[in-house]
């Protein structure tokens, strides 16, 4: 779908006779082009149309792309993401490539998209590789689209197409990026916890077991779960309890001590504050969906 864009470029610069309180994403610039000249070239700090953010991604081809002292080839399904002004420099070699460099590009305004930009950044680099069928290159096509057939018309719309873009990169980045390895001892903690969640040992018992001591059990459990062991206990309780809870009419008291609380009163208590209401509430509600598995921030 990509291939069939016409090489044009939009640009919008939209003003509001009311000053805007509300944080609006700023669209500059969406384009499609082909270049097959070698006088293309772009310095990031001798531009005047800054502060800008850059996301520029080759279709076919390929470009040149100095950044911070490093030349690097920007091919076919990579992106490279920039800022202007900054140390960087991008443009075409004919003798590379006879083909042309063909891409899209997305110029915006960094005031309210640079923490979002910056958590990208860092977890993709700056010449992160994205399918064409992704979800944020889908994204960066339907707002060239938009733009192309005059859908963009107001900055409430420009917006609200420059959000989902960045937030499904943010989304890729995030599913894409190489989690830290869970150390094996933690690895065996946490599946000594879903087997053994209702019958716990202590914390210095769990550290034993998986050979750590109690300090460095601790602080990698955090570290690598995202949890304390006796959060990660509770919450495997409480979701082991939703289905004693919507398949039986077994008492709170009887399913709280069979997933390992000490009485109903304490899993009440945990139940309220992550569920955000009482377990018989939950029961007794008529339009309850039947969850198989509940999932918590």
């Amino acid at each position: 779908m990509n291939n069939k864009l016409p090489n044009e470029t939009y640009g919008f610069r939209f003003h509001s006779s009311k000053e805007l309180h509300l944080p609006i994403c700023h669209l500059f610039a969406v384009g499609h082009d082909r270049i097959t000249h070698n006088d293309y070239r772009w310095h990031g700090q001798e531009r005047g149309d800054g502060p800008l953010l850059l996301f520029q991604y080759t279709l076919a081809g390929q470009g040149v792309l100095e950044l911070n002292g490093e030349t690097l080839l920007a091919t076919a399904q990579h992106a490279f993401l920039v800022e202007i002004p900054s140390d960087h420099c991008y443009y075409y070699v004919p003798e590379q490539d006879q083909q042309g460099w063909q891409f899209m590009f997305l110029l915006v305004r960094p005031h309210t998209i640079m923490p979002l930009w910056n958590e990208i950044t860092e977890l993709m680099g700056r010449l992160p590789k994205l399918p064409p069928d992704s979800a944020p290159i889908v994204k960066l096509t339907q707002l060239f689209v938009a733009a192309q057939q005059g859908q963009i018309t107001d900055p409430f719309t420009a917006s609200s197409y420059v959000y989902s873009f960045f937030m499904s990169l943010r989304q890729f980045a995030d599913s894409h990026s190489v989690p830290a390895a869970m150390p094996a001892a933690i690895a065996k903690a946490v599946q000594w916890i879903d087997l053994n969640y209702a019958n716990m040992i202590g914390q210095e018992q769990l550290a034993e077991l998986v050979g750590l001591s109690k300090y460095h059990f601790l602080r990698s459990f955090s570290k690598y779960v995202g949890l304390t062991p006796n959060e990660y206990v509770n919450r495997k309780r409480i979701e082991q309890s939703l289905e004693l809870l919507l398949s039986t009419d077994q008492s709170l008291e009887h399913i709280a001590r069979s997933v390992g609380f000490s009485n109903a009163s304490y899993y009440i208590r945990k139940f309220r504050k992550l569920i955000g209401q009482t377990p018989a509430t939950f029961r007794s509600n008529k339009h309850q969906l039947a969850y198989k598995r509940l999932f918590f921030d």
